[in-house]
Order: C-alpha cells, then sequence, then structure tokens
C-alpha cells in the first residue's frame, strides 16, 4: 500500500476467479482488516489498483484520498 491510512504494509486480499486482486479497498474494507488500529486515521478514500508492470502482479495499492 502506499500512502493513505495503511501506508508502507503489504496487504493480503481475496483474488477474483482470474486470479486478479479487487481493484479498489474502500473504507469497509479497511475497517474489517485493521479495524481499532485506524481509530485516528483519515480513511476518506480508497486504494486503487496499480500494476507495477504490466497486467499481472506484483501489484500496489496506492491511496486516493475523497474529494470535499
Amino acid at each position: 500500500a502506499v500512502g493513505g491510512p495503511v501506508d508502507g504494509r503489504s496487504l493480503s486480499v481475496l483474488l477474483d476467479d482470474d486470479g486478479f486482486p479487487p481493484l479498489t479497498l474502500d473504507e469497509s474494507w479497511l475497517w474489517t482488516s485493521y479495524g481499532s488500529e485506524l481509530w485516528d486515521a483519515d480513511t476518506a478514500g480508497v486504494y486503487e489498483l496499480e500494476p507495477v508492470a504490466g497486467g499481472g502482479p506484483p501489484f500496489v495499492y496506492r491511496w486516493v484520498p475523497a474529494r470535499p
């Protein structure tokens, strides 16, 4: 994860039937995965999937803050 409330962490996500991770991870995913660790964090935004090497792994999730 790059930026946002879990910056620098490796994330474990469920893959779809084709072996790809979700395109976005939203606030509900963050709270389900990290819960009380995020009490003081700004979770207004999403992590968007960004392929590092074309269309396959490795993948990076980059934080996109919510627009006011």
